[in-house]
């Protein structure tokens, strides 16, 4: 009995492993989506508000590229470089692939921030450049 558990555990690993280095491999090498978007320096939309304003586009096989409409989009910030990256808000784009949405900056500081897609459709997962908000 404890020579087949042994061979079973043996077994159930090897499957795992394979399976995981599998999924690993083919995550790595998907296509990503195109973010554009324009960082909020000079939106001001209130005392601590910013407007944020960009767009999600699929590149197609034949070169054409289709907006990525109703998905979502994350918004991610950190607050210094060593930080990880903490999701402030989740967005839906319209059905031209633009999401909108406000920002706040803090009032002292400053706070990295970007965009993010996740994977989904034969798409990897996409980030956008990364940006400070800060007051002077």
């Amino acid at each position: 009995m404890r020579v087949f558990r042994a061979v079973l555990a043996a077994f159930v690993a090897a499957l795992l492993m394979t399976g995981a280095l599998s999924t690993g491999a083919t995550a790595g090498s998907l296509p990503e989506r195109i973010i554009d978007e324009t960082p909020p320096g000079n939106k001001q939309v209130s005392y601590n508000a910013f407007k944020l304003k960009g767009s999600v586009m699929e590149p197609q096989l034949d070169g054409t590229l289709l907006p990525y409409a109703n998905q979502k989009v994350k918004i991610l910030k950190k607050k210094c470089g060593t930080c990880k990256w903490k999701t402030v808000k989740k967005i839906k784009t319209d059905d031209a692939g633009v999401f909108k949405t406000r920002i706040y900056a803090p009032e002292k500081g400053r706070w990295k921030w970007r965009s993010k897609v996740d994977h989904s459709n034969g798409f990897g997962n996409t980030k956008g450049k990364v940006w400070t908000l800060y007051f002077k």
